[in-house]
């Protein structure tokens, strides 16, 4: 069973058990005047990427039918740095009235496995609204490195072992703690740069700065149709079908080694409930808009939609998940 797959399935029971909750409800999610007339003005999705990666492309793909349906602007603002922490802070000091959420990848419960001093519960100071994707990484390397397969990478690594760097878009981001997890599977040496999103670290990797990076198969696809990066391998369970030639990593000698990152919406928690379950719905009809459907598609973006309570649930399995990766590879950020 895929990742996608077990996770359908958790969404599922999920539903159900909400569903037949439901008649014991009643007034948990009765609408209050605010919820009714929301939204009154502009939201506001924070970004905490610079513009370009996927996290922003998807936030700005939804934006315009979630501006449609809402009947209110809703305005994509980019704060990069600090680990996401900028982003996440812009949210949580703002008012809990849904008009204002953070857009955070799955480095929003990576990182507080790396910093000792992450200066939020993301279980208890956000609240979430929709997973809005889920997207595979490649293990790409710049076109002029001397290797076409992760066997040679690993061998040319090992070989110069003070030589090679790696990218990522962020201390804590997927693509960081997935290479890290790689080095450590594969006992090769590689020295990070982090960047403040996907885009500078594109940038350094064309100009043969950064020798490789776990990059999104947002942004990648375009570079490797045009020959300007290779891919070695996608750490996912199951090939890419938008690249059923290339070969998982578990493939090439490393069973077992599977990450499939999301992307999702959080407001702040406090916010009214009957809000959230609007968003929520206002997401899903925004992921099922064809204009949307079609740039997920040639993105490689599988799309999400579950409710707040699966995300939720998400958010606290995945942040006991990655504290235990963090422990066993004796990971950490400043």
């Amino acid at each position: 069973m895929t990742y996608i797959d077990k996770r359908r399935r958790a969404i599922l029971i999920q539903g159900a058990v909400a569903l037949a909750a439901l008649p014991f409800a009643g007034s948990a999610f009765a609408a209050t005047p605010d919820a009714v007339a929301y939204p009154k003005k502009p939201i506001k999705i924070v970004v905490p990427f610079a513009p370009g990666g996927p996290t922003d492309l998807m936030a700005r793909a939804i934006s315009r039918p979630m501006s449609e349906s809402l009947g209110q602007t809703v305005v994509v603002i980019n704060k990069p740095g600090g680990t996401g922490v900028i982003a996440l802070s812009e949210v949580h000091n703002a008012p809990a009235d849904g008009y204002t959420l953070a857009f955070p990848s799955i480095q929003a419960v990576t990182t507080p496995a790396l910093r000792s001093d992450f200066p939020f519960d993301m279980t208890k100071d956000f609240t979430g609204v929709s997973v809005v994707g889920y997207i595979s990484h490649l293990l790409v390397v710049n076109e002029k490195l001397p290797a076409n397969n992760l066997t040679e990478f690993i061998e040319l690594v090992k070989a110069n072992p003070s030589k090679y760097f790696y990218g990522s878009s962020g201390n804590g981001s997927s693509g960081h703690l997935a290479m890290e997890m790689f080095k450590d599977r594969a006992g090769i040496t590689l020295e990070h740069t982090p960047y403040k999103g996907a885009a500078p670290a594109i940038q350094d990797l064309l100009s043969g700065r950064i020798h490789a990076v776990f990059l999104d198969t947002t942004v990648a696809l375009p570079l490797v149709k045009d020959k300007k990066i290779k891919v070695l391998a996608v750490p996912t369970a199951e090939r890419s079908k938008l690249l059923p030639e290339v070969p998982t990593i578990a493939e090439q000698g490393f069973p077992g080694f599977a990450i499939h990152p999301w992307y999702g919406l959080l407001a702040r928690a406090g916010t009214d409930p009957a809000i959230i379950q609007k968003l929520n719905e206002h997401v899903k009809k925004a992921l099922a808009d064809p204009q949307v459907a079609e740039t997920f598609s040639s993105l490689g973006i599988e799309p999400g939609g579950n409710s707040p309570e699966a995300f939720n649930q998400l958010i606290s399995e995945d942040l006991k998940t990655w504290d235990n990766i963090a422990k066993k590879l004796n990971l950490k950020i400043q």
